[in-house]
């Protein structure tokens, strides 16, 4: 009998611990895929349940810190800081306080009222005139009334039911509109935007060039009306992890002062410490091993962010020197090779990281780029052109084409081959679809 309990509690025992060792490898995951504000938010979340737990936040981001973003192997360089918003005044408030002033019956303020919240963040209306007259018990010519004065507010092109029309609301109201841009754009829109000018040419009797400057003026305008006004919850970007160049040598380290650190509440401990109390002494060890868990946790964390960040720069050396070298081929395979990992636990660390730069702060998964290879050499070799330096090229190619006679697909091909580069004009297509630049017929310019 005693045999079989002690064979059912070594059993429990070892339950208990496969349960918790389970526990923690979750946790360890858990704590490598989270960014720095996520991170933040789960100690905060683990002191809560824990006394002996106590969390110090990361420096605070100052307003001058720099943010810079890799997209599609471009940099451009931005103040974070401009990349949230946090207004005072919403929309739906500048309308109201418009509406307020207006001399206007009861009902025209509440149909005004409902058409306002019936507005999204760009400022354009999501509901038919007829649903609201439906819904309000009124004549749908009520309704249009009270649209046309809400349409006629601040800013303008508010309250339009597409962009049609809320590009010509803002011309109807613009002294600087050339002469023929309202009834192009009402009778032509369509074919305006797809560039298929000359037959709008012909049927306005006017020149392309007379086109070229509606469009132009056309670019002034703002499609999203409402959107100066939209509130965002701020997010600030920091870094994980910094690049220091020390002499020749690059010195990759974790950004602690930025992230979260928990610390061990020793004094609460030693007073709890006191009690003669069998339960309070199980609290405090049961604790004391979650603080211990998440002590280790986030050691592990740094330590893999730290030799996947050490990794890639190995790999981008010449790019980190100087900045104007393109970026090699790399995978995520490559690095979790490297440094003994799972490629899942390489993706996790760079998705939502950064790294600070003498440049700027970049995204550690911005540093990856699949391979295309050269032309005279075997396609089987993977130490071709990154992907992100072909569309460096594209991109270079276009800003410096004569606009009145664009580059064609093909012929970015060819000027690819002459840096001895096999791609295919539909990838040329891909990529530049990729970096939202319109085809040649669209870019030309008829001045």
């Amino acid at each position: 009998m005693r045999l079989e309990s002690s064979f059912v509690q070594k059993q429990a025992q070892k339950q208990t611990m496969k349960l918790a060792m389970t526990q923690q490898l979750s946790q360890s995951i858990a704590m490598l895929q989270f960014t720095a504000a996520d991170l933040t938010a789960f100690l905060e979340d683990k002191a809560l349940e824990n006394p002996l737990i106590e969390v110090t936040s990361g420096a605070d981001v100052s307003t001058d810190y720099s943010y810079k973003k890799r997209k599609n192997g471009t940099q451009t360089e931005n103040d974070f800081l401009e990349q949230v918003a946090s207004r005072l005044e919403t929309l739906s408030d500048h309308l109201q306080d418009q509406i307020m002033l207006l001399d206007l019956s009861r009902s025209e303020k509440q149909i005004a009222l409902y058409l306002i919240e019936s507005l999204d963040s760009a400022g354009y209306l999501t509901i038919s005139p007829e649903t609201v007259a439906e819904n309000l018990a009124r004549t749908e010519t009520e309704i249009l009334d009270v649209l046309q004065i809400l349409q006629s507010l601040e800013p303008a092109g508010v309250a339009a039911r597409n962009l049609q029309e809320c590009i010509l609301l803002q011309i109807d109201r613009s002294s600087d509109a050339p002469y023929i841009a309202y009834d192009l754009l009402n009778e032509h829109f369509e074919d305006f935007a797809n560039k298929k000018w000359k037959s709008i040419a012909k049927a306005f009797d006017v020149e392309l060039s007379d086109i070229q400057e509606v469009a132009d003026y056309v670019r002034t305008l703002e499609p999203k009306p409402g959107s100066e006004f939209e509130t965002e919850t701020v997010q600030y970007v920091v870094p994980d992890l910094i690049l220091q160049q020390q002499g020749s040598e690059l010195v990759v380290s974790v950004a602690r002062n930025f992230l979260p650190q928990i610390r061990f509440q020793e004094q609460y401990y030693k007073q709890m410490q006191d009690s003669k109390e069998k339960e309070v002494s199980e609290f405090l060890k049961q604790k004391t091993g979650e603080y211990d868990w998440l002590k280790k946790g986030m050691e592990q964390r740094e330590d893999t962010l730290e030799r996947v960040g050490k990794a890639i720069v190995r790999h981008q050396q010449a790019h980190f020197i100087d900045s104007k070298e393109p970026l090699v081929p790399l995978t995520l395979k490559e690095i979790a090779g490297e440094i003994g990992v799972h490629e899942s636990t390489v993706s996790r660390a760079v998705n939502g990281k950064y790294l600070e730069t003498a440049n700027g702060v970049f995204e550690l998964k911005s540093y990856f780029s699949s391979a295309l290879p050269k032309k005279k050499e075997n396609p089987e070799d993977a130490s071709g052109v990154s992907s992100t330096s072909i569309k460096d090229w594209i991109s270079e190619y276009i800003e410096q084409e004569d606009k009145k006679k664009p580059l064609s697909d093909q012929k970015i091909v060819e000027l690819l081959e002459e840096k001895d580069i096999a791609i295919s004009r539909r990838a040329v297509a891909k990529y530049r679809l990729e970096l939202s630049i319109p085809s040649s017929s669209k870019r030309k310019r008829f001045d």
